[in-house]
């Protein structure tokens, strides 16, 4: 299907997949693509799939006997999405209103989307309703702020020289650190054999200037604090004195991030 991006749209998009998904997002795939047993002919769908990366890797496990959906509401990431991998079904909808009958898939996979997800327990609901009768599901969420202090340390800075805005701002990635309350959604759900696992990936940044930077320009606006060109450099410089710990010889920024993998299966 044609997905209508604007320019800036479809940039924020690459820019997402050239950043993040190399520095952060590529390590957890294989906890997901393994914790619903993707197999060659598997019908998967990736909900909130972002650039895709995860769909890819679903995409290249499942072959071509296999269908490999991604659904995303965000057009342009699901333009950036098209752009590198033609081959799969890309979509444009949301958690809460999965555009599929009942029934259809054997695996829903899910990663780091359900924080943002505006009605959790409907979008769990939707999961269940579209898998297939002895179906899997996998879905990673972030650990909590204090089991991911590089994050922390970012947030630190933001409370002190921004606004506790700010620092709010990016505290939203983490508010799912309780798994016992994420199993409960989905066994809510009706979900059976909810369970989870605590599992640590390293993030690997060109530098901590690059990852912050990307969070004042990229991130902070979606919530509608824009900073002067001025405040920025005056963030980054603080950034760069918080962040040095991270710091490897090459300059990258090299820290663990945690995550809980939950997953469960219609009986």
């Amino acid at each position: 299907m044609g997905i209508n991006a604007t320019q800036e749209e479809l940039q924020a998009g690459r820019g997402y997949e050239a950043l993040f998904v190399p520095a952060l997002f590529q390590r957890w795939t294989k906890h997901l693509i393994d914790g619903v047993g993707v197999a060659a002919g598997s019908q998967v769908l990736d909900v909130a799939c972002g650039s895709g990366v995860l769909t890819r890797h679903a995409f290249q496990r499942s072959g071509p006997s296999g269908r490999v959906i991604g659904v995303d509401p965000a057009p342009g990431m699901i333009a950036a999405a098209t752009e590198i991998e033609p081959g799969i079904g890309w979509e444009l909808g949301t958690a809460e209103d999965l555009n599929f009958a009942d029934a259809t898939f054997d695996c829903v996979v899910s990663q780091f989307g359900m924080m943002f997800f505006k009605d959790q327990a409907k979008a769990a609901s939707e999961m269940y309703r579209v898998m297939k009768p002895g179906g899997r599901l996998a879905v990673a969420v972030w650990n909590s702020i204090e089991n991911n202090p590089a994050y922390g340390d970012i947030i630190a800075v933001l409370d002190e020289h921004v606004s506790t805005a700010a620092g709010d701002a990016l505290r939203l990635p983490y508010t799912l650190g309780d798994a016992g309350a994420v199993l409960n959604t989905f066994a809510e759900a009706r979900f059976s054999d909810t369970a989870f696992d605590t599992r640590v990936e390293e993030a690997r940044f060109p530098s901590s200037r690059t990852m912050v930077e990307a969070e004042l320009r990229g991130w902070l606006p979606l919530f509608d604090i824009n900073l002067s060109e001025e405040k920025i450099a005056d963030v980054l410089i603080k950034s760069d004195e918080k962040l040095a710990k991270y710091a490897s010889s090459a300059g990258e920024a090299v820290f663990p991030t945690s995550a809980h993998i939950i997953t469960a299966g219609k009986q």
